[in-house]
């Protein structure tokens, strides 16, 4: 059983196995993505072996490249200051306490952009983002089916599906009362996948609009998953976002690999056809409207209140 402030971890094992099986793990999925919009997975698919070759990527990628240019950045620099007394200016609240690259997989990718990064461990990486793209699909069907609807309907509103990796470190912070590693906000897009650290913590989730549940460093090979906007908005409120942030701290680094699976730029989202008596109400979201446009207004809006993004979103594109 889940204690009250417990995530809920699902065994997907159980989609595997015969019809009572199955309907209970399907039944779990959805108490999570309905009560909680966040949770663990178990059993996930993606190999082991794979996801430790990942992280001695990204701690090596960072050591190499990023980390220098990280601490001789304009926010390290007026944190040491802050530090050492020689100022009373606190760091800007619109920044935040992290180091970061994005890679795009599907449908384009931009790993060329990025040549300290060698053909072995671009294979390593094409193999890693294949079993998460499998595992988003697999949870996409399990979500569209919960929800009553054909079991390919978010593979297909997604479709061709943007995915694509944001690639983390948030470095021990000398001061992290005075910054966030990163900022409260909800994810535009889909169904996100994450990698995290397997020591330090750091990542807060809002549960039920009044509790930052701590989502402790990663135990047992598990895979972290939260919902985004879309899939709110494609279930009318059924399932919905949930606002998260990252705590700086200074008990050592903390490595983050979100992979997120998106709509493609020229989607059509929308609240599905029957949603209107569950959830919020299909009248309460905007739609429909071209995914890239409504990313666009995200942009801007990222660190807003989602709700007032939905009601502009609606004026502005249907």
């Amino acid at each position: 059983m889940t204690g009250p402030m417990e995530i809920p971890v699902i065994d997907l094992g159980g989609l595997n196995g015969g019809g009572e099986e199955r309907s209970r793990t399907l039944a779990e999925l959805h108490d999570a993505c309905k009560d909680w919009g966040f949770f663990w997975v178990e059993n996930h698919g993606v190999d082991a072996p794979l996801m430790d070759e990942v992280k001695r990527f990204v701690y090596g990628h960072y050591e190499e490249h990023l980390e220098a240019k990280f601490y001789a950045s304009a926010l390290a620099m007026d944190l040491e200051a802050a530090t050492r007394g020689d100022t009373d200016e606190k760091p800007s609240d619109e920044v935040d306490w992290e180091s970061t690259y994005f890679i795009q997989h599907h449908p384009k990718t931009n790993v060329a952009d990025f040549p300290e990064i060698t053909p072995p461990t671009r294979e390593t990486l094409d193999a890693y983002v294949a079993q998460m793209v499998s595992l988003a699909e697999r949870l996409a069907e399990c979500m569209s089916l919960n929800l009553g609807l054909p079991g390919a309907h978010v593979a297909a509103t997604f479709a061709p599906p943007f995915v694509g990796t944001k690639f983390a470190m948030y470095p021990s912070c000398p001061r992290p009362e005075l910054v966030w590693g990163l900022r409260a906000h909800t994810d535009a897009g889909g169904i996100i996948l994450l990698l995290q650290d397997d020591v330090v913590g750091g990542l807060e989730f809002l549960r039920a609009g009044a509790h930052w549940v701590p989502v402790g460093p990663t135990k047992g090979g598990r895979l972290f998953v939260n919902i985004g906007d879309q899939i709110e908005v494609l279930s009318a409120g059924a399932y919905r976002s949930v606002l998260h942030r990252v705590a700086a701290g200074d008990q050592g680094r903390r490595l983050s690999v979100a992979t997120f699976y998106n709509p493609g730029t020229d989607a059509v989202v929308a609240p599905a056809p029957g949603r209107d008596d569950q959830g919020a109400g299909a009248a309460a979201y905007p739609g429909p409207y071209r995914f890239g446009d409504y990313l666009d207004y995200y942009q801007g809006t990222k660190f807003g209140d989602k709700d007032a993004r939905f009601q502009a979103v609606k004026k502005l594109l249907g």
